[in-house]
């Protein structure tokens, strides 16, 4: 029977990520919550059968359990359809190479019993510095909700948690774009769901480099979230979106993981503009001409 402080963690690990064994510590950890906890892990043939019983060793909790997915399958296709198989009324997604506090738990049970309007709750998060120690770990504070922040980044973290009833008014994650966390938020907000942030740190995650392959696939991923809910974003970014996806010259990828709002695309469109008439070139010829004036104006003198 469900009840409304069920949780179910789904964690994606379809590439058997050696992080994995201490984000289950972290979850065995939890200073309450652990008697209305499921946690799935979700793999395609990585695992040991035998890794469930070592994971029940090593936490202690019993509610574990691996599901295996066919080869081929997507991360968003692994979770979505975890999703309609657990039975909890909240429900987080994972990688393993986060981290959740102790208090994690304890802090959203409360957030969700004291504010009941609350529909997706996410936190502060740590940024743990990675192996080779090329950057430094530190607290990422987080602001509290604002669409418009949404519509920019997809600042959310790694620590969220939402309602089933949230998770039912999306699409689930979608395959089309790489940013999935971020096109199901923004599915969220559209749909009229409620955030909020807690200011403190309740998780942490490995930094990582970004790969060649995701900085070349960043407008388009962007462009995709746009063109997947339109109706939350202005109609200047559509029209970017539509323009980069057909290959319009003007249509820039813009700042790395971050849509361009409708004065970013205007000025796009007016500096693209300028280039082809030529403004820019006549403005450095003006420019060149009023230095040369002043300084034989400054000899006269």
């Amino acid at each position: 029977m469900k009840t409304n402080n069920t949780v179910s963690i789904i964690i994606s690990d379809l590439e058997t990520h050696t992080s994995l064994r201490r984000l289950l510590h972290s979850i065995s950890r939890q200073s309450t919550g652990l008697d209305c906890l499921e946690v799935i892990v979700v793999g395609n043939g990585g695992h040991s059968q035998a890794d469930p019983s070592l994971w029940h060793a090593i936490t202690g909790i019993d509610t574990i359990h691996l599901e295996n997915m066919s080869p081929g399958t997507t991360p968003a296709e692994a979770c979505n359809a975890m999703a309609k198989k657990t039975s909890g009324e909240k429900l987080m997604f994972l990688r393993p190479d986060y981290r959740l506090d102790p208090k994690y738990l304890t802090t959203a049970l409360a957030v969700f019993d004291d504010h009941p309007e609350t529909d997706i709750m996410y936190s502060d998060y740590i940024r743990l510095a990675p192996a080779d120690k090329t950057s430094r770990p530190g607290i990422v504070q987080l602001p509290s909700f604002r669409e418009s922040l949404l519509q920019a980044r997809g600042f959310l973290g790694p620590a969220v948690i939402l309602t089933r009833e949230a998770w039912e008014t999306t699409q689930g994650f979608r395959e089309n774009t790489v940013y999935r966390d971020w096109d199901l938020w923004v599915q969220a907000a559209l749909a009229g769901n409620r955030f909020y942030h807690v200011n403190y740190p309740l998780a942490s995650c490995e930094h990582r480099k970004v790969s060649f392959r995701e900085r070349a696939e960043d407008g388009r991923c962007k462009a995709m979230i746009v063109i997947n809910n339109q109706g939350f974003f202005h109609e200047h970014t559509i029209r970017w979106a539509l323009s980069y996806l057909r290959g319009e010259s003007w249509a820039e990828a813009y700042g790395f993981m971050t849509i361009p709002g409708p004065i970013d695309v205007t000025r796009m469109m007016h500096d693209h503009a300028a280039k082809i008439m030529g403004v820019d070139l006549m403005t450095e010829k003006a420019v060149r001409q009023f230095d040369r004036t002043a300084t034989h104006t400054k000899v006269a003198l």
